[in-house]
């Protein structure tokens, strides 16, 4: 980071302006070097990784951190909390081991970004130079009142994570065009059937009735089954069904399909989710809100089919050009060559 130099009156001497720029240079390299020396943690197949990169990673572990030994110890934070043991167990080294897993896989990654003509240097010190670009272009971009999407400034981490997105997806779509020009058609359809249930499959319509009991005194939740249990056995209507027990009950016909609601519409969502789990003439759980108890039939499942080849062709290799990716990214990191700085790595910790 480059040391500020702050403007002062001219009737300041020059002696003094220099000693105060002399001062103020060494406080902010000071600053600096308390925040990071610029130390090789370690290096991955001779890429380094420096305690800049790695300090980056590990605040962001300082909640997760604590929510896991919560969870696991039901151990409360405290002032003494990362030099602690928990069952052999510490909080400072279970987060720096979480970061050396996270960082040793996105190092495999960036390798083969740089590999395949994708980013030309995965050091920390050109990502921060990125970061201050797009930051003063951000601000230059709203003096002038021009659009902006996302926040105005972004953090390291932030923009660390968006960046090596931007970038793996780049990745994808070069290798995805290599494959397109030598897979043939028939291996991409063979693709196609092997994943069209997961990714291409259109989902399911519903026509249903949403059975309800209403009571003043509480609609009761056992009545209504049953009021199910009579109409199943001795296969009548379910309102023949609650008047043989003395009840009534309101049956409406409805229709769901996800494709005319809103994404927003989370009751439609979990509709959904539920009546995947039944078939045709089959009763959801009865559920009760305030005084009215309801449960749901399946009149039709409808199965909407899948989308077709020729519509998806891109997206079938460029799943199969991600799944390939991943497994190359495992075998490298199985094989890749780790040196540790176990000095300077003993010494990072949470500051």
């Amino acid at each position: 980071m480059k040391p500020k130099v702050f403007t002062r009156n001219r009737a300041v001497g020059m002696f003094f302006l220099l000693v105060i720029f002399i001062i103020g240079t060494c406080v902010v390299m000071g600053m600096s070097s308390q925040k990071s020396s610029d130390e090789v943690v370690f290096a991955i197949d001779t890429y380094e990784v420096t305690d800049s990169e790695f300090n980056a990673f590990l605040q962001n572990k300082k909640a997760l951190t604590a929510s896991y030994f919560k969870r696991t110890y039901d151990i409360d934070y405290s002032e003494d909390f990362w030099t602690s043991s928990f069952n052999g167990e510490n909080p400072l080294e279970y987060a720096k081991q979480q970061v050396m897993d996270d960082l040793l896989k996105v190092k495999i990654e960036q390798i083969m970004m740089k590999e395949n003509g994708v980013v030309s240097d995965i050091s920390y010190k050109s990502f921060l130079k990125s970061l201050e670009s797009e930051n003063n272009e951000r601000q230059r971009k709203l003096k002038n009142n021009e659009p902006i999407y996302g926040p105005k400034n972004y953090g390291a981490q932030e923009y660390y994570s968006y960046l090596h997105s931007i970038n793996y997806q780049k990745l994808i779509d070069k290798l995805s065009k290599v494959a397109s020009n030598t897979l043939s058609d028939d291996a991409v359809q063979q693709m196609y059937e092997d994943m069209k249930l997961d990714y291409f499959h259109k989902g399911y319509s519903f026509d249903y009735e949403k059975i309800s009991l209403i009571s003043e005194s509480g609609g009761s939740k056992e009545a209504l089954e049953e009021i199910q249990h009579i109409s199943v056995s001795n296969d009548v209507s379910l309102e023949e069904a609650a008047k043989l027990i003395g009840q009534s009950v309101r049956v409406e016909s409805m229709t769901l399909d996800l494709d005319e609601v809103s994404k927003d519409d989370t009751l439609s969502q979990l509709l959904y989710e539920t009546f995947l789990e039944l078939n045709d003439g089959e009763f959801s759980e009865v559920d009760q809100i305030s005084s009215e108890s309801f449960m749901y039939r399946i009149s039709e499942k409808q199965d909407k089919g899948f989308e077709k080849f020729d519509d998806v062709k891109s997206a079938v290799i460029q799943i199969h050009v991600q799944g390939q990716l991943e497994q190359k990214v495992s075998q490298r990191l199985s094989e890749a060559k780790v040196q540790m700085n176990e000095e300077v790595f003993n010494k990072i910790a949470f500051t």
